[in-house]
């Protein structure tokens, strides 16, 4: 049996939401048994293995410990390899700070020379990862301002725009740190100066539903999900039969396809203990109303069938119930069902305040084909190509 645990806060994010459904699909897929816990006082007494799923230094560094106390081997699957936790635990993450640099160089070689990193969280170790790679591939280069080209985003995703807006004239792209930094620039910067929206690549670090309404003037690069949930279970099984090895770390690239285009462990088993409580690390990050919202309606649309991205549209356009049920091909009761469950999934009291919100993220005036446009390609949003 391996344990999966989540660090909380964490586990409504699309990120930890596309790395759980490749996990879970691959552990199924090997038919190896597998259980998600909430808290490590959830362990039984033959569990040897946990996988690890968070954003955050501190709570992995204790969530490391506490296992390690209980005689669980963890595996942690997060953004980065630097940790240095005195601890026994493997990694499997993304190449951050390589895939980072690689994506600078591909800009520059394209002759964008003047690049800013945007939306920045200075509690987040997969932006501690971005920032190194931005900064080191920048020393390489001919401007050297580096640092002073990084936007941080310390809880309000509006205030990083307003500084970005003073200085925009000074970039010729603009890196942003996930799909939802990317998405709250691209908005803003149509409504405030459309020209210059026009003129400047916006480069997303993730991909997502949200984002592929956006092509006019955001580009995807993919987190490889699914290598990341294959390198976690081969991982394990290596483990497993290799009783010699203590540390591993893999790394996954990211993926530049658009840019190219344009127990027998061998260690001893303490006696378990009662499992202690992990902190709930707060950051400002997460705090941010506007990524709030922004989650909300990329969770709606990654859950959300054909059907339902038509019943969204027609939402938008103002029909009634009877209309959609006729177009739909669905009786009125399956219509409502439907939309309660969407007004229940974005947190918001009826079908106006749903219907505002979408109306909010979504380019207006969108065609019936262009709200259908993002197909899933192995459970994934389609990418900018």
């Amino acid at each position: 049996m391996i344990l999966i645990m989540i660090e909380e806060g964490y586990e409504d994010s699309i990120w930890c939401l596309n790395l759980l459904d490749g996990l879970i699909g691959r552990l199924r897929h090997k038919r190896i048994p597998f259980r998600q816990i909430r808290t490590l006082k959830e362990v039984r007494g033959e569990d040897r293995y946990i996988y690890l799923i968070g954003s955050n230094n501190l709570w992995l560094e204790e969530a490391v410990r506490a296992s390690n106390e209980m005689g669980i081997y963890p595996v942690l699957l997060c953004n980065q390899a630097d940790h240095s936790f005195d601890a026994e635990y493997s990694t499997v993450c993304l190449d951050v700070v390589n895939s980072m640099r690689r994506l600078v160089e591909l800009l520059e070689k394209q002759g964008r020379r003047r690049i800013a990193l945007y939306g920045v969280n200075p509690q987040s170790v997969s932006d501690e990862g971005r920032e190194k790679g931005y900064l080191t591939a920048r020393r390489g280069s001919a401007d050297t301002r580096g640092k002073n080209d990084i936007f941080f985003n310390t809880g309000s995703l509006k205030n990083c725009f307003e500084v970005f807006f003073r200085r925009r004239q000074e970039y010729d792209a603009v890196i942003c740190v996930n799909e939802f930094a990317a998405v709250s620039l691209a908005r803003r910067m149509r409504q405030r100066d459309p020209g210059r929206l026009g003129k400047v690549p916006i480069i997303s670090c993730a991909d997502g539903w949200l984002s592929q309404f956006y092509q006019d003037c955001i580009l995807s690069v993919r987190g490889n999900f699914d290598a990341r949930a294959k390198a976690a279970v081969e991982l394990v099984e290596s483990l497993k039969k290799n009783p010699d090895l203590s540390h591993v770390i893999m790394t996954i690239r990211w993926d530049f396809s658009m840019l190219k285009q344009g127990d027998a462990r061998g260690f001893e088993r303490p006696q378990q203990s009662a499992g202690r409580p992990l902190p709930r690390i707060q950051d400002a990050f997460y705090e941010d109303p506007e990524l709030g919202e922004m989650m909300l309606v990329e969770r709606l649309l990654r859950e959300s069938g054909e059907t339902d991205r038509k019943l969204l549209w027609r939402l938008l356009r103002g029909e009634s119930y009877a209309q959609i049920s006729e177009a739909c091909f669905l009786t009125e009761s399956a219509i409502k069902y439907r939309t309660r469950k969407m007004v229940e999934l974005c947190r918001v009291s009826g079908r106006t305040q749903l219907v505002a919100l979408l109306k909010k993220y979504l380019p207006q005036g969108l065609s019936e084909e262009e709200a259908l446009a993002p197909d899933k390609e192995d459970g994934a949003p389609r990418v900018v190509e």
